[in-house]
């Protein structure tokens, strides 16, 4: 009974110890649940000014055995068949190695993995076939995450690996030329030593390191929610003749939210109900949590102003603004586009004078980069607040850019934050590109983040299909600039502009303002009505160290903020790039 007991006593301190691979379990709960409880607990039991002095030692206390061994465990699992030699690379400029690593048996090595940027220690580990377990990247936010590579034991056996968890990240081979982080695929291996060669390589995103992220990591937002409505947005989802969408903020007090709307000097107010979405960013110290509405009203009347205010019995009501549909018939119109935002307030600014200037606008759009970090709402509250009411008035239908979808880990709350058509590629995140028609011209709104190729079927389709006089596409990534060739672009989309006779590709990024002479087949021509004219912008003050030239060039400059308005009226469209003050920086007129 004695030796009983000793070995159930040994087998249960086995199953504790972090990292290590039993049978099943200890519980469904996941590194998520594990950091939401500890970000819980802190903000229960710490005063703010306490919470940037997290650190390693003071979380590993505050957690329980079970939670320390979720954290070593479930982050990254998978099986195999028979008995392997995990090699897990962990960056060698990371202050503190997870806690996890060397506890579970892991043993440095004199081996070092490098790409074009870093180095990495070599740790190994032998594991029986069956489960493997492994841990967090640790409590910091080193975006170097480490990655693995596995083989079997023995080499005469076929190794199978099954069951991956995370399921979105492929297996390759590990070998020089080969790359480790999905959401920066051109960093490639430049080193690795010949006993790793040719092992199964788990490729990874920069993104993972957020996941625990505990110290120095808690924010605040300078707008925090409230019963009163706020941050009013307008987009459309369906056809603009007949629809709007409207969205707006509230703290999670208010259960409910509905729009009222009715025609100036009418007493006939109709009412809409809102869906409500609760929106979390945990390291939000004093606003966790919100509900963001969104109205879909439909039904309306085209070319009608509408009055409309939001809110809720519950909570308060916002100010009366106004939105107005396109008109049935084709008439005159304009629309207003800016290049990177990043949140700043002097994007704001020239936002709000933009809007002054041309009242008459249908609507305004970003190419990319609305925020610096997508996954902040704080940022999301600084570019709503720094742009005042303009969007309140005129619908915002802008494309994410990559640091919109920041480090791999996708744009949920870019895609929570708006309501755009659901029309995409099929297979692809919904509402990240999209189509939509005004006037008589054809928009074509592309998410350059997401895989190229996916998309290229789509934008024929649509290219194809259209009888719009006029043809736009806005994406990120601009296919002409001095700083970085976009082949894969410029291959798989480019073509199609030229095939179809795109008028005007719109883009960011690079942080300079540019248009292009009209180019076909990556070559100037003579004149609008034969190539594609691709322009560049940038809402806030840019720094260029270097100015080469540029051959496809006809306006470029080094800096910002400026913004573009195209007024199209029937075959005949006019472009000017104004800087804030309305001096013209740029001008185009194009007839067809």
């Amino acid at each position: 009974m004695k030796l009983l007991k000793t070995l159930l006593f040994a087998a249960l301190i086995l199953m504790m110890m972090p990292g290590c691979k039993s049978s099943k379990d200890t519980s469904d709960r996941s590194v998520k649940n594990v950091i939401d409880e500890a970000v819980t607990k802190f903000y229960a039991e710490l005063k703010p000014e306490q919470l940037d002095t997290l650190r390693e030692n003071y979380i590993l206390q505050s957690l329980s055995g079970e939670d320390k061994d979720i954290l070593a465990t479930k982050f990254l699992s998978f099986e195999t068949n028979v008995p392997v030699t995990v090699s897990l690379m962990r960056h060698i400029d990371q202050k503190v190695i997870p806690f996890w690593i060397a506890e579970s048996g892991f043993k440095k090595t004199d081996m070092i993995v490098k790409n074009e940027e870093y180095t990495y220690e070599v740790w190994q580990k032998n594991f029986d076939s069956g489960k493997v377990g492994l841990g967090i990247n640790g409590f910091d936010k080193h975006r170097e995450v480490y990655f693995i590579s596995v083989a079997p034991q023995k080499q005469t056996d076929s190794l199978k690996i099954t069951n991956v968890f995370p399921t979105q990240y492929n297996q390759i081979t590990m070998k020089v030329g080969a790359f480790t982080y999905h959401d920066w695929d051109s960093l490639i291996l430049t080193e690795v030593p010949e006993s790793l060669n040719g092992q199964v390589l788990f490729t990874t995103v920069r993104g993972r390191a957020r996941e625990a992220h505990l110290v120095q990591a808690f924010r605040k937002t300078n707008t925090p929610s409230s019963a009163v409505p706020d941050q009013i947005l307008q987009t459309w989802s369906g056809d603009p003749k007949t629809s709007v969408d409207i969205q707006w903020r509230t703290s999670t007090a208010v259960a409910e939210g509905v729009i009222k709307y009715w025609q100036p000097q009418t007493k006939d107010t109709l009412t809409k109900d809102a869906r409500v979405y609760k929106m979390e960013d945990r390291l939000l110290q004093n606003d966790r949590y919100v509900h963001r509405f969104t109205a879909k009203v439909t039904g309306l009347q085209p070319g009608v102003l509408y009055q409309y205010k939001v809110g809720s019995k519950t909570g308060g009501w916002s100010g009366i603004a106004t939105f107005k549909t396109e008109p049935a018939s084709q008439e005159p119109f304009t629309f207003i586009w800016f290049g990177d935002t990043h949140y700043s307030p002097i994007w704001g600014d020239m936002a709000q004078k933009a809007f002054k200037r041309h009242p008459e606008t249908a609507f305004f759009s970003i190419a990319g980069d609305l925020v610096s970090t997508g996954l902040h709402r704080n940022e999301w509250d600084e570019l709503w607040k720094n742009s005042g009411n303009v969007f309140n008035y005129k619908p915002l239908m802008p494309v994410p850019g990559n640091h919109d979808s920041q480090d791999g880990l996708g744009a949920w709350m870019y895609q929570e934050m708006f309501s755009f058509p659901e029309n995409g590629p099929a297979g692809l995140p919904r509402e990240m590109t999209y189509s939509f028609t005004y006037g008589n011209a054809l928009y074509l709104m592309i998410d350059a983040t997401l895989p190229v190729p996916a998309q290229t079927a789509w934008i024929e389709e649509k290219l194809k299909n259209t009888t719009a006089t006029w043809k736009f596409v806005m994406f990120h990534f601009p296919p002409y600039n001095f700083v970085e060739p976009y082949d894969e672009i410029m291959k798989e989309w480019g073509t199609l502009f030229d095939k179809y006779h795109v008028d005007m590709v719109m883009n960011g990024h690079m942080h300079y303002y540019l248009r292009t002479k009209p180019m076909f087949n990556k070559k100037a021509v003579s004149d609008p009505s034969k190539g594609t004219i691709y322009t560049m912008s940038i809402s806030i003050p840019g720094k260029q160290d270097e100015w080469p030239e540029e051959d496809y060039a006809v306006v470029r400059y080094p800096d910002g903020p400026l913004y573009q308005h195209i007024s199209i009226n029937g075959n005949t469209l006019s472009y000017k790039c104004y800087d804030p003050e309305g001096k013209v920086k740029d001008e185009l007129v194009i007839k067809k």
